[in-house]
C-alpha cells in the first residue's frame, strides 16, 4: 500500500495483515478450475505486493535501539530527549524500517494501555517532509496528516501550537519524520525548516525518528543547531550488502533465500537461488529494495507465463530499477576491461 498520508491511512496500515496464500503443488494448481486459478493468482499477486518485512540485521538493531530510546524517554524530564536517525542511499529500506518501528510501537502501546480500539489515542504520528519545504509547509504537513482544519492566514507558530496541543491530547509518544533529506533542497528555507523541526521536537514528550538519504549532509545536522541535534541523536546508517568476505556473502545469501521463501511458486525448487546469489548481487548492487523488486517481478512473470519457477533465464529477462542497472553495467565494464586490455596487448 502507499505511504500512510493521514491518520486514517496510518491506522489502516497498522491494521493490515497480509494473508499468505496456500502453497500448491503443480498438480494441485493444474486441478483448479479457471475461476479458482484466477482467484488464487490474485491472492498471490496481493501477497507479493504486500508490506511484508524481512528481519535483517538493520531491522533487529533499529528495533532494539528504538525500544531503548522509548524506555529512556518515557521518564518525565525537562531535558531534551534522544532521537534516532536512519540514513542511507535510496533502496536500502529506510522508510520501510521506520514504518515497521512505528507499527510495532503502535500495537505495543495499545495493548499495554488497553486502548486497542480507542480512536482518541494515537501513539504514533508519521509525516513526510515536503520537497523545497519551508517552516510553514513542514508544520502544515503534520496538521494535514492529523486532519486538522487550517486557516489560510495561519502563521507557522499558530499551526505549530495547534499540532502540539492535539498530539499531546492524543498521547503521541513516537514521531516518524520521513524524507528528511528534503530539508536541504533550498539552503535558507531548509535551515529555517530544520530549526522549526528541532523546536517542535523540544516541545513534545515523544521520541523522534528521522529517515532520509545522507542525513549527515542535511540542514538538520548543519551549523550550531546541528551540533545540538547530533549531540542527542543516534545515527544508524543502512548500507548495501557486500560480498567481499565469507561472512558478507553468507548474509547476502541468507537475504536472497529469505525473499525466495516468500514467493508462492508451484514449480520452484526451494533454495535454488542460492547458486545465483553472486549474480543477484551484480544485478542489484546489494540493495535489499532492488533485490526484492527483481525477485517479485520475476515471480509475477513466472505466474503469468505459467512456468511457476524462477531460473537464470527468467532473471536475465526481468528488468531492474535504473540505479541497479547502472551498477550492473559499471561492474560488467570493470570486469571485462582487463580482458580487453590483455587482448589488445596480445595483438
Amino acid at each position: 500500500m502507499a505511504a500512510p498520508d493521514s491518520l486514517d491511512a496510518w491506522r489502516q496500515y497498522v491494521a493490515c495483515s497480509p494473508i499468505e496464500p496456500e502453497r500448491l503443488t503443480t498438480q494441485e494448481l493444474a486441478a483448479l478450475s479457471h475461476e479458482a486459478k484466477a482467484e488464487y493468482d490474485l491472492a498471490r499477486f496481493a501477497w507479493l505486493a504486500a508490506d511484508t518485512v524481512l528481519e535483517t540485521t538493520d531491522t533487529q538493531a533499529l528495533s532494539r535501539q528504538a525500544r531503548i530510546l522509548l524506555a529512556r524517554n518515557a521518564a518525565s524530564t525537562a531535558t531534551a530527549r534522544r532521537g534516532l536517525a536512519i540514513s542511507g542511499a535510496a533502496g536500502m529500506g529506510k522508510s520501510t524500517t521506520a514504518l515497521l518501528l512505528g507499527k510495532r510501537h503502535e500495537k505495543s502501546e495499545r495493548r499495554r494501555l488497553g486502548y486497542v480500539e480507542d480512536t482518541a489515542f494515537a501513539p504514533v504520528v508519521y509525516s513526510m517532509v515536503p520537497p523545497a519545504t519551508t517552516p510553514k509547509m513542514l508544520m502544515q504537513s503534520f496538521a494535514l496528516w492529523l486532519g486538522l482544519p487550517l486557516r489560510r492566514q495561519a502563521t507557522t507558530p499558530e499551526i505549530t501550537e495547534q499540532v502540539v496541543t492535539v498530539m499531546r491530547t492524543l498521547g503521541t509518544s513516537l514521531v516518524i519524520v520521513d524524507e528528511v533529506h528534503n530539508l536541504r533542497t533550498n539552503r535558507q528555507s531548509g535551515a529555517e525548516a530544520a530549526s522549526t523541526l528541532k523546536q517542535f521536537a523540544d516541545r513534545l514528550d515523544a521520541t523522534f525518528v528521522y529517515a532520509g538519504i545522507d542525513l549527515p549532509a542535511t540542514e538538520l545536522f548543519a551549523g550550531e543547531m546541528g551540533r545540538q541535534v547530533k549531540a542527542r541523536m543516534i545515527l544508524h546508517k543502512m548500507s548495501p550488502y557486500g560480498i567481499g568476505s565469507a561472512l558478507a556473502r553468507e548474509a547476502w545469501t541468507a537475504l536472497v533465500l529469505g525473499i525466495e521463501d516468500l514467493l508462492p511458486l508451484a514449480a520452484h525448487t526451494p533454495e535454488s537461488l542460492a547458486a545465483d546469489a553472486s549474480y543477484l548481487w551484480d544485478r542489484t548492487g546489494g540493495s535489499i529494495g532492488a533485490l526484492r523488486a527483481l525477485l517479485v517481478d520475476a515471480a509475477l512473470g513466472a505466474i503469468l507465463d505459467g512456468e511457476e519457477k524462477i531460473d537464470r533465464r527468467r532473471l536475465d529477462a526481468t528488468a531492474t530499477d535504473y540505479a541497479a542497472e547502472e551498477h550492473h553495467r559499471t561492474r560488467t565494464t570493470n570486469q571485462t576491461r582487463p580482458a580487453r586490455q590483455a587482448l589488445r596487448a596480445a595483438t
